[in-house]
């Protein structure tokens, strides 16, 4: 009997010795494919934020000027606003959209009271780069019978929406006591029918929106007898007598056919 129960013992020793050791094994396994998963989720993540940001990237970035604008125009249009007799102050610079800072702008400004127009997509050149586009890539709005801009007058600073019929403040400086007003367009120091939103910048011209009483006259805006800025102009003075500016304010091609816009306004002058 002790011999049978050695031959069993000797033989369980050695199947046991034979056997693998599957729990280390499978620990050292489950640790691998632990760290592969985790290292593949980080690439992922990475990954996404490089072209997160390759696309933001590229939604800044402004379409080279080609078939919208072929010949490099760069246009400028001197432009401000009267409410009430008074000449706001110039719109604030932007060179964005205000309802998306990715898209970069052909039509803007540079707080210097003028417009610049130099059309990087099709959506701004061509018939498409007009005062509407201005307003809406500055976040405001104009019409025939309304106007939303970036400021008021002195007497009701906060007050930067008119629509006709709105009265103007009194001869005191009362707010909303004087005379009402109605949407006054002006090109060049001369009436223009029509919806101002429709107007397709022309280079070299100057553009005034007023809300005033009936009578009143706007005249040229204090800012057509100075040159666009952030541009190298020349400091040449718009010919503010006749309401045109001097063609040496333009630091665009010269001499040609200009192709970033009409170069009529869309609607009938009076």
């Amino acid at each position: 009997m002790a011999r049978s129960r050695n031959k069993h013992s000797r033989a369980a020793r050695r199947a046991k010795a034979r056997r693998p050791h599957q729990r280390g094994t499978s620990r050292w396994f489950t640790v691998t494919i632990t760290v592969l998963v985790l290292v593949g989720i980080v690439g992922v993540v990475l990954a996404s934020g490089i072209l997160t940001r390759d696309d933001s990237a590229s939604a800044a970035a402004p379409s080279p000027p080609t078939a919208d604008n072929p010949s490099g125009d760069h246009w400028h249009a001197a432009f401000a606003v009267n409410v009430c007799g008074e000449w706001l102050a110039s719109p604030p610079e932007f060179e964005t959209a205000a309802n998306n800072p990715n898209v970069r702008t052909g039509i803007h400004t540079h707080g210097d009271g003028f417009v610049h127009i130099h059309p990087f997509y099709g959506s701004e050149g061509g018939d498409n780069a007009t005062l509407g586009k201005f307003f809406t890539y500055g976040g405001w709005d104009v019409s025939q019978d309304s106007l939303d801009v970036w400021t008021g007058p002195r007497v009701e600073p906060d007050k930067a929406a008119w629509s006709n019929g709105d009265r103007c403040p009194n001869a005191a400086g009362e707010a909303g006591k004087g005379e009402p007003g109605r949407i006054v367009f002006e090109v060049d120091c001369k009436k223009v029918s029509g919806n101002p939103s429709d107007h397709k910048f022309a280079d070299q011209e100057v553009v005034a929106i007023g809300f005033l009483p009936k009578g009143e006259e706007m005249g040229a805006p204090p800012n057509a007898a100075s040159a666009p800025s952030n541009d190298g102009s020349p400091a040449a003075a718009i010919d503010k007598a006749g309401c045109r500016p001097s063609a040496d304010n333009n630091p665009g091609v010269a001499g040609t056919t200009p192709t970033t816009g009409a170069a009529t306004t869309s609607t009938t002058q009076q």
